[in-house]
Order: C-alpha cells, then structure tokens, then sequence
C-alpha cells in the first residue's frame, strides 16, 4: 500500500461526504431539571495509521454553570 498524502485523504474523505467528527448530544430526564448547566467540548487528536497510536493535541472546553457564586472557586472545577 503506498502512502497518501493528508491534503487528498481530506479531499476524497469531503468529496465522498464522510463525517470526520464525532458528537453527542444528552437530555437529561425531567426529574434533574432543576439544575441544569451547558457545555462544549472540542478535542484535536493525532492518529499515526501505521501503529495506531493516538496523541491529544489540544482539548478546549466551554462550560457555563450560570451565575458564579465565588470565580476562585469555580477555576479548575471542569476536568
């Protein structure tokens, strides 16, 4: 199997229309809507295909949890 360049792996993979992401989406039952709070997350991962091994490159994340309380005591609560 020869190699293949990025640039036309990314173009063939668009052409043909596949999804390249993964999501998800959850709706918490009716009894826990009383708190409810919202967030995203994003992660760039690197996968070698020759022997699958994956690197994390950077993972942002975007919570809101409304009205804060105390910020110091917010920071570093998402992990």
């Amino acid at each position: 199997m020869d190699s293949i360049k990025w640039e036309t792996l990314i173009l063939q993979a668009y052409m043909q229309a596949v999804n390249l992401s993964a999501s998800s989406f959850y709706v918490p039952s009716n009894d826990s809507s009383s708190y409810l709070n919202y967030g995203a997350a994003v992660s760039e991962v690197e996968i070698d295909l020759l022997n699958g091994e994956t690197r994390f490159l950077q993972t942002d994340i975007i919570y809101d949890c409304g009205q804060s309380l105390n910020p110091a005591v917010d920071l570093g609560q998402v992990s």
